[in-house]
């Protein structure tokens, strides 16, 4: 019996991860109705009732991008891969993870002035370590050939997901939940398309 390909497990364990995530946010704010998902960031769904489900995606989350990384590392043609990708994806997770681990403030769940340093510092981490690495290997996926056909489309995500961010933080007075979610949203949909591609590229 063959030995399973490593590539083709990694890939799926980081699409569940993915899944998992997106099921335990929808899940979770379906479950709290106190806050409006339209302006309610997911921070405030880190703490209180259903809690735990959203910070075991968060977590799952942090794993599947290291994944990512690794795999994304391992099986790029060597003029197609960066050396800081790595460094700046799974940075990112451990701030991601970091994140779920000191929620922010929420109504009936205060934190003292240093959990609310460390969550705020931790999130923003995450999103621009992630982003910068998704927008660097972005660059460089049209130099492996498997990989030329998705290479646009990676690079358009990475651009609208790091776009998103900045227009999220500066623009204050977009809904804060819905921004957020639609960024989210983004880094997500990148996240699965490398994913996949890896899955079904050519060995």
């Amino acid at each position: 019996m063959p030995a399973p390909d490593p590539r083709s497990v990694a890939s799926t364990l980081v699409l569940g991860s993915l899944a998992h995530f997106l099921l335990a946010a929808v899940a979770v704010q379906a479950l709290r109705p106190e806050y409006d998902p339209w302006l309610a960031p997911l921070s405030l769904y880190l703490s209180g009732a259903w809690s735990a489900w959203l910070r075991a995606g968060y977590y799952g989350l942090a794993l599947g991008i290291v994944l990512l990384a690794l795999e994304l590392r391992r099986t790029l043609e060597p003029r197609a891969r960066y050396a800081l990708v790595p460094v700046l994806l799974c940075g990112g997770a451990l701030a991601l993870a970091a994140t779920a681990a000191w929620p922010g403030p929420a109504p009936g769940y205060p934190v003292d002035d240093l959990e609310a340093l460390v969550h705020r510092i931790a999130a923003m981490a995450a999103f621009l370590l992630v982003g910068s690495g998704m927008l660097l290997q972005s660059a460089a996926l049209h130099r492996d050939p498997h990989w030329r056909g998705r290479a646009l489309a990676a690079l358009l995500l990475a651009l609208l997901a790091f776009a998103g961010l900045w227009l999220h933080a500066l623009w204050r007075e977009l809904p804060r939940g819905a921004s957020q979610k639609a960024v989210v949203a983004l880094y997500l949909s990148w996240l699965w398309l490398c994913a996949w591609r890896l899955r079904t590229a050519p060995r």
